[in-house]
């Protein structure tokens, strides 16, 4: 079992690692490039090929998205609750705790633990919690309004509206659409990891203790909200083992990349993001050991 669980965590970090190297080095990474790259095009890529990979059926899909709904709105209820008894602003810290990195690092570990089953499942709670991130989370951590152009020219919400056809209609892409789009999907993991790597080699933890206490809260009330939905839904075996595993995620970078947008308590988001971050290495080998049996 230790060396299952060895295979799935080796690709994610070696790849995050040769990221941070990299950040560290002198040599120059294209981030803006590579993430409009990953975001434009692989990602979108990965969501269909993902759906269009397994015979997901439906209910199992909309069961996903449902339990995603709900996991969102208890911990975001939560999250208010918590925030205000700490007396901080709920601009810096909602979005860090509802919105887990479930990209980046979400989508791989759930490919290598559950195989393509478990990532088509993982795809369909990235859908969800992109729809709400890239709306009310920007809109929030920006203090900028929602912007209906902005959301609609995503092309990540393109290929969600595509892939809830896919799935609601039994639609099979032609083999060579098909073979494309995997095709360039398979560099999206890849990047992200790397990126993340590079990402949390700029960043530079200053605010500690408030940025240790989120993250705790995050990985807690993400797990603890997942396992009670998972419950509540009667889900079984990978539904709910990657339900589990996605809500355990640490704090999204974006989430410190529309810190930098708006410029108010950078360092604070930084903290979150990378203490979240190292916490979940340090608890991922007994979490996947008890997923996986």
């Amino acid at each position: 079992m230790l060396v299952e669980i060895f295979n799935v965590i080796a690709p994610v970090f070696c790849c995050a690692i040769i990221g941070y190297i990299w950040g560290k080095s002198s040599e120059d990474y294209p981030s803006d490039f590579v993430s409009k790259l990953v975001l434009n095009i692989g990602a979108p890529c990965l969501i269909v090929s993902s759906i269009g990979r397994v015979a997901l059926s439906a209910d199992a899909f909309w069961q996903m998205a449902l339990a995603t709904v709900m996991v969102l709105i208890t911990v975001t209820l939560i999250a208010l609750l918590v925030i205000r008894l700490q007396g901080h602003s709920f601009r810096t810290f909602y979005v860090s705790l509802a919105f887990p990195n479930v990209g980046n690092l979400g989508l791989p570990l759930a490919l290598f633990a559950f195989g393509n089953e478990g990532l088509a499942l993982a795809v369909a709670y990235f859908m969800v919690i992109s729809i709400a991130h890239f709306s009310i989370g920007m809109a929030v951590a920006t203090g900028e309004p929602i912007k209906l152009s902005t959301f609609l020219s995503n092309p990540i919400m393109w290929a969600i509206l595509i892939a809830v056809v896919m799935v609601g209609f039994s639609i099979e892409l032609p083999a060579w659409l098909n073979n494309s789009v995997g095709l360039i999907g398979q560099l999206t993991i890849p990047l992200m990891l790397i990126t993340l790597g590079v990402s949390l080699a700029s960043i530079q933890v200053k605010q500690w203790p408030v940025g240790l206490l989120y993250s705790v809260l995050r990985i807690c009330i993400g797990g603890c909200v997942a396992y009670g939905v998972a419950e509540l839904l009667s889900l079984q075996g990978t539904a709910k083992a990657v339900l589990i595993l996605q809500g355990i995620m640490p704090v999204a970078v974006f989430n410190y990349l529309f810190a930098l947008k708006s410029g108010k308590n950078v360092e604070v988001v930084a903290s979150m993001v990378m203490i979240s971050t190292l916490l979940v290495v340090l608890i991922l080998p007994p979490v996947l050991y008890v997923l996986m049996n």
